[in-house]
């Protein structure tokens, strides 16, 4: 908590601050991610009990606990706007205009005020960033504030075991700014995965929820729609970028899916970012208003097109889907017009050149995945933190590695002794606990982590596998001497094809390698791998 001690109600005195400030700690110890623009980017606050509970940071009224008092923060956020949960816990209320949150065996709660919808049921297990609802309206006594806003509060059991009244307490110090893993997008644990817009596009939206046949459909759309440029105005040549307070008043489509008129995209968004132009134009923003909209959500939901599109199984049936239920362009009302056929033609070929990089989550035949913290996907957690090329000319250092894993590697591991960036172990540990997937995983030390998942009911383990094809993406090959990741086949930005992920220790002879691409081997001089296969 940087050093600062919990503020206590002057009433309750020493005998409520020492259980205060050991419930802190412990949160503090077990803290999770909170959510970001986009639904799906969970982030780690930086030393702080608390997540923020919305994405504005600064709060319009503040704590009081003078003659007037503010038992909680206002933030000043417009009705719609997403409400997160400030830490892991369990809904019990979501009575009239709250909702209200137990944390820590009921130790600590935190009560959101005012909303629009809410997300979330009593006996719900919510975690840190998790939207629980939209924010909407209402009047509190000065000086809180009225009007559309979310007020929020921190309340702690007092006694000397913590089990008396709760006791409302200034939450302003415990709640930490947001060190993101992400550029504000699906950022699930790193920066939009892929080497073009394209392939972002793609492996956004199998990390999303939806099939890699739906997500081929999707993407196939926005290359006639737009090439896949976020500030590309319509009738304008490829490459031309027009920003969005100009396209705002214009009566053409704008945007990678050419939202028409440009402004009904516009306007919304630049409220929502307080006028981020910059943020509006980028492709991790205009993906995440596509896929809320994909979902039912305002401002302009389109769940119909969404709930049409979750239903086909093959790639040209997505692709006309999307182009009849959201696209609507001119004609399509007609299932022969040639447009359907260019647009088929052109997400088959989405399919076939992204499908297999480990960056696409999703399954067939509607199995999907998920992408980055706390999601589950071994694969993608894997690929956010490691580097997507091979340079063997890269350092061992810190400085040297992804900034998504110089980020990650502290939080889910902190291991700090001996060239830690390029330690095998420790990445894969990194990426087991990130994940979701194993929490308790070993780590550091090859030799612990293989007798780790040998006795662990968490793993299948193979001790006999003579053939790479007996591989399934997101298995740990262990020796004792290396670890790595398989992915399953994938191209690099070069166009060369790999296999797996990995670091390679640093051993003061240059050998050192950060996580980045590498090959699949069943043996090598350290002895043959054991393969371990989460149990589903």
């Amino acid at each position: 908590m940087e050093g600062k001690a919990l503020p206590a109600l002057s009433a309750v005195g020493l005998v409520l601050v020492l259980p205060l400030l050991i419930v802190l700690a412990m949160l503090l110890t077990s803290m999770g991610s909170i959510g970001q623009a986009s639904a799906c980017a969970p982030s780690t606050s930086s030393g702080k009990a608390f997540g923020w509970p919305t994405e504005e940071h600064e709060p319009s009224q503040g704590w009081d606990d003078g003659a007037e008092k503010h038992t909680g923060l206002d933030f000043d956020v417009a009705k719609g706007s997403k409400v997160m949960a400030a830490e892991d816990g369990e809904v019990i209320d979501t009575s009239g205009p709250w909702i209200k949150i137990k944390h820590q065996d009921d130790a600590v709660q935190t009560w959101y005020q005012f909303f629009d919808s809410k997300s979330v049921r009593v006996g719900d297990k919510v975690t840190r960033g998790q939207e629980i609802g939209k924010s909407g309206a209402g009047d509190e006594s000065e000086p809180g504030e009225s009007g559309e806003h979310l007020h929020f509060e921190l309340r702690i059991r007092g006694g000397e075991n913590g089990g008396g009244d709760l006791e409302p307490q200034d939450p302003t110090d415990e709640l930490g700014e947001d060190s993101s893993e992400s550029s504000g997008s699906c950022g699930c644990g790193g920066p939009l995965v892929g080497s073009n817009n394209q392939q972002k596009a793609f492996n956004f939206f199998t990390a999303n929820g939806f099939s890699k046949e739906q997500a081929a459909g999707i993407v196939g759309n926005m290359i006639h729609e737009s090439s896949v440029e976020p500030g590309r105005l319509q009738n304008t040549p490829s490459g031309q970028v027009t920003h969005a307070k100009d396209a705002v008043d214009s009566s053409l489509g704008w945007g990678i899916v050419q939202w028409t008129p440009a402004g009904k995209m516009i306007r919304p968004s630049l409220a929502a970012t307080n006028g981020d132009e910059a943020k509006v134009e980028s492709l991790e923003w205009q993906l995440e208003f596509l896929k809320k909209q994909l979902d039912g959500e305002p401002p302009l939901a389109e769940g119909e097109a969404g709930r049409q599109l979750k239903a086909t199984r093959s790639v040209a049936d997505a692709a006309v889907a999307f182009g009849r239920y959201f696209e609507r362009f001119a004609g399509s009302d007609d299932l022969s017009n040639p447009r359907y056929a260019q647009r088929k033609t052109a997400a088959q070929q989405v399919y076939d050149h992204f499908s297999g990089s480990p960056g696409a989550a999703g399954g067939t035949d509607g199995e999907t995945g998920g992408c980055g913290a706390g999601n589950g996907d071994i694969v993608q957690t894997a690929v956010s933190l490691a580097w997507p090329d091979r340079d063997e000319s890269r350092g061992p250092n810190k400085e040297d590695a992804r900034p998504s894993y110089q980020d990650a590697m502290p939080k889910y591991n902190g291991a700090t002794t001996y060239y830690p960036y390029t330690d095998c172990g420790v990445f894969v540990a990194t990426v087991m606990v990130m994940s979701g997937v194993d929490k308790d995983y070993f780590r550091r030390g090859t030799g612990s982590q293989r007798d780790y998942v040998k006795g662990s009911s968490k793993f299948e383990t193979f001790d006999n596998f003579t053939e790479i094809s007996q591989l399934q993406p997101g298995d740990i090959l262990v020796n004792d001497g290396h670890t790595f990741i398989y992915t399953g086949p994938f191209k690099d930005p070069d166009g060369k094809t790999w296999t797996a992920m990995s670091a390679s220790l640093e051993t003061g002879s240059g050998a050192g390698r950060v996580p980045q691409p590498s090959q699949t081997v069943l043996q090598d001089s350290n002895g043959k791998y054991t393969v371990a296969r989460i149990k589903k």
